[in-house]
């Protein structure tokens, strides 16, 4: 058994075209920041990101499965990044995937990547005879070739396209044929194709191949830069070429067989036309040559252009292929999916009797605040559909037998930007997350009774800002406040319709939180004015007031409607439905705010902003009874990165860019006021640290804390063996023992587990710069062949973060239903989040460490 388990990913798709495609092997894999995050959506019915494959170093910008011609489960598929190379992973076992090739030669970001296998001989082998294509910005195409069984990949041929760069490019066989066809998509608004064709002129390592791909046509008729294209064989044998454009309208292409006699006549009948004669079909030729010189020909023509989007066509996908069992028979549905920045996705089909194709169905939001859908994708049996939006979101739609209709489903997604904060509730029951794309969420498990596994989602955005969020603090269960890049704290409160829903999900049969008990008039739920920033209340059979009545008339989508859940909420209710009412707006800072803290009991609230003279680096307390100001705390010189309240909250530490920390105490005398005064800080000669202090954390005892920093190190400190106050800024407290210091390193982010995990010694998470999370335990004794630190589990990129892990936080062991006791200790959960946009819970089994 591993010495741990990823339990939840939550991470968002890329916001870009053709970062998202749904194989036959049923497995969905999307770029997410620099990224593969491969999602099962049939995961225990609810779906799961099963595995985060980390290689790339910038953006991930396109993936594609490579496909069989014969509709075998796809085993590999290949990912373009901004780090100018694409990636072949190959499949090894159910949701594990390496990088077997990595395709450098470009000169620039690589927008797109597609590939076909293009033999079948050998359908056990590892890895078949593959095609790849991928186009970058630097103005080319290059095309590339894996042998059976093997690892390298080889170029074979680059195409340029001069000042211009292709948008698009995809792969399919000639009817009838096994001559691959290359169809490029360029900003000339034009689909270049290519072929492959004999060719004597290769010399050199790739003569044996023998073929190059040779322009044979290029489609000529929309008006803007086309973004998707699809391939697909109707019933008669013909190839149909699917293209949308930014300028609204979808086009069918037909590519059919055709002999010479035919392409010749057909050719001169049209040179002889006499300009007042009736104009006929515009029909093209091209041949390729296939082998001893014999040529095969082909005819390409418009056949339908298809209009119903009123912005951007971003995504086309035509329905696959249903194969019979043995393989040996297809039938190819004729539908078409096409996703649009108007924020439709659309299933497109042919009149029966006509032959005309109509639109048949129509699903996306109505409304809302998002931008529409960057693509869309059938599921291997058509009977679903998956489409990814602006803010990275996923819509999941299934088609109901019974009802006729397609119906909305349970599916993953998290933050598009840096998620900078994470902390879980009191109870431990749910997770709270904010993040630089303006968003505030809560992470839950979905508990079913049929007994199957619990998976993780988001279950409520309680705030959706207009400021980027920077911090949080949690004062109870329903309770929380949040700063962002503005000079206001706002505090939030739990709408009932939230309470119920939560309950509900997360099968909470008691809630020991008085605050929402009768007693209090608790608002239903909340909505966002138009062009507002707060979340205004919404009380249950409140009407409407006149000077806000145009909300709900005019743009009824963005008011709120309860809600009566069973399972997780879609994203279209969580971006309307889920909010929670904002309770105040605290203004004192004269700058962005950086840090939040509250004591447990949240009675107290901290915070800090960005700062560069003592006056501004300031921690005002707030009382959270009244919302006023209890005391200006002044200790340091520049920003506040952390704060923490002692579990026992006796204490509040600081730390700050001017590499020291501060420590206050509260007072006896001021037991009912609540007043904390500085006792201990580091200066230039007491401290350890040369650079930025990034965190803090304390043991849950409250006997020790500790301090992490840029220069790679990680001090605890206490009072422990100070016999006596001294002159120093120090007085009683001291090192524990000597710093951990990690050479080459910065460490961003720490936490202690809630419960020692041996006699003296604690559990201690590292969360590093480079995206790593260590794993130490630390105890105050040492011997002479003990050390202090002792690194017991490394969670390196490829499980943790491959950008800066932000934050840690350990789930609290009260009332969270797993095997988290005290006296019978076995797993200990912790939650991390990081630049790259993901948040992530892990169990750690303790008893194998």
């Amino acid at each position: 058994m591993s010495q741990f388990e990823t339990v939840y990913v939550s991470t968002a798709c890329n916001r870009t075209p053709h970062s998202v495609d749904w194989g036959r092997n049923k497995l969905v894999c999307y770029g997410a920041s620099n990224s593969v995050a491969i999602y099962d959506p049939k995961y225990a019915d609810a779906g799961k990101v099963v595995s985060v494959l980390c290689q790339h170093k910038n953006r991930v910008n396109s993936v594609r499965w490579i496909r069989h011609k014969n509709g075998l489960p796809e085993t590999e598929f290949v990912s373009a990044s901004s780090d100018c190379t694409a990636i072949v992973w190959t499949r090894i076992n159910d949701y594990s995937f390496f990088p077997t090739s990595i395709l450098k030669g470009h000169e620039g970001t690589v927008t797109v990547a597609d590939g076909i296998y293009v033999a079948d001989r050998n359908v056990d082998s590892a890895k078949q005879t593959a095609i790849i294509a991928t186009a970058s910005v630097d103005s080319s195409v290059k095309v590339w070739m894996r042998h059976e069984n093997e690892d390298d990949v080889i170029c074979l041929q680059t195409l340029s396209f001069g000042s211009g760069f292709c948008l698009c490019a995809r792969l399919c066989f000639l009817p009838g044929t096994d001559i691959v066809l290359l169809s490029c998509a360029a900003d000339d608004a034009k689909i270049h194709l290519f072929a492959e064709s004999i060719s004597n002129a290769i010399q050199g390592p790739l003569k044996e191949y023998a073929k190059q791909f040779v322009r044979v046509d290029s489609l000529v008729g929309h008006e803007d830069w086309i973004r998707a294209m699809d391939f697909t064989l109707d019933d008669s044998g013909h190839l149909l070429l699917a293209s949308s454009s930014q300028d609204s309208l979808i086009r069918l292409w037909r590519i059919a067989p055709c002999g010479e006699k035919t392409a010749t006549s057909t050719r001169k009948r049209i040179g002889e036309l006499d300009l007042e004669e009736d104009i006929q079909p515009d029909e093209k030729f091209f041949s390729v040559i296939v082998q001893d010189d014999t040529a095969a020909y082909f005819a390409v023509s418009l056949d339908s252009v298809l209009a119903g989007h009123e912005g951007w066509v971003y995504g086309i996908d035509w329905h696959p292929p249903i194969y019979s069992e043995d393989k040996k028979r297809c039938t190819q549905p004729m539908k078409l999916l096409s996703s649009s920045l108007d924020k439709s996705i659309i299933i497109w089909e042919p009149d029966a009797s006509s032959g005309v194709w109509l639109e048949s169905v129509r699903v996306g939001e109505i409304g809302g605040n998002t931008l529409g859908f960057y693509g869309s994708k059938f599921s291997p049996d058509g009977q679903s559909i998956i489409g990814h939006g602006y803010q990275g979101s996923f819509h999941l739609w299934t088609y109901s037998d019974e009802l006729g209709t397609w119906e909305p489903g349970v599916t993953v997604g998290g933050h598009f930007g840096e998620v900078v904060d994470i902390q879980w509730e009191p109870g431990g029951r749910f997770l709270f997350s904010v993040s630089t794309d303006q968003t505030t969420r809560i992470h839950a498990p979905w508990i079913r009774d049929d007994h199957q596994e619990e998976t993780w989602h988001e279950l409520a955005r309680p705030q959706v800002h207009g400021y980027d969020i920077s911090c949080l603090a949690v004062l109870s269960r329903y309770r929380f406040a949040s700063g962002a890049e503005e000079k206001v704290i706002r505090a939030f409160r739990a709408p009932n319709n939230f309470v119920k829903n939560f309950r509900q999900i997360c099968k909470v049969e008691s809630d020991k939180d008085i605050e929402n008990s009768d007693a209090f008039a608790v608002p239903q739920g909340a909505s966002v004015p138009t062009l507002g920033l707060s979340n205004k209340a919404v009380y249950e059979g409140q009407e409407v007031p006149p000077e806000e009545r145009h909300v709900k008339d005019e743009y009824p989508e963005f008011y709120f409607t309860p809600l009566n859940l069973k399972e997780p909420p879609t994203e279209e209710n969580l971006l309307q439905n889920t909010l929670w009412p904002e309770v105040q707006k605290l203004y004192g800072h004269g700058y962005e705010l950086f840090a939040l803290a509250a004591r447990h009991d949240g009675t107290l609230l901290a915070s800090a902003c960005k700062a560069t003279t003592a006056e501004h680096a300031a921690i005002i307390i707030w009382d959270t009874s009244t919302w006023k100001q209890m005391q200006r705390l002044v200790s340091h010189q520049l920003t506040v990165t952390q704060m923490e309240f002692s579990p026992d909250d006796r204490f509040l530490l600081s730390v700050s860019r001017d590499r020291r920390w501060s420590l206050f105490q509260l007072e006896d005398s001021e037991l009912d006021r609540k007043i904390y005064r500085l006792i201990a800080n580091t200066e230039k000669k007491t401290g350890v640290h040369a650079r930025i202090i990034w965190c803090c954390s304390w043991t849950y005892d409250s006997k020790y804390f500790i301090t992490g920093s840029r220069d790679g190190k990680v001090a605890v400190w206490g009072h422990e063996g100070a016999t006596s106050e001294t002159a120093s800024p120090l007085h009683q407290y001291t090192l524990s023992s000597k710093p951990l210091e990690l050479p080459d390193q910065s460490v961003t982010a720490v936490a202690v587990a809630p419960v020692k995990i041996a006699a003296d010694v604690y559990l201690v998470a590292v969360g590093l710069e480079s995206g790593c999370i260590n794993m130490y335990k630390w105890s105050p004794v040492s011997t002479g062949t003990v050390d202090n630190w002792q690194r017991c589990l490394e969670l390196d990129n490829s499980v943790a973060h491959h950008l800066a892990v932000k934050k840690l936080s350990f789930r609290p062991l009260v009332d969270t239903g797993s095997d988290c006791d005290k006296n019978t200790l076995k797993n200990l959960q912790i939650s991390s989040c990081g630049a790259d946009h993901a948040v992530k819970i892990f169990n750690i089994y303790v008893n194998k460490l």
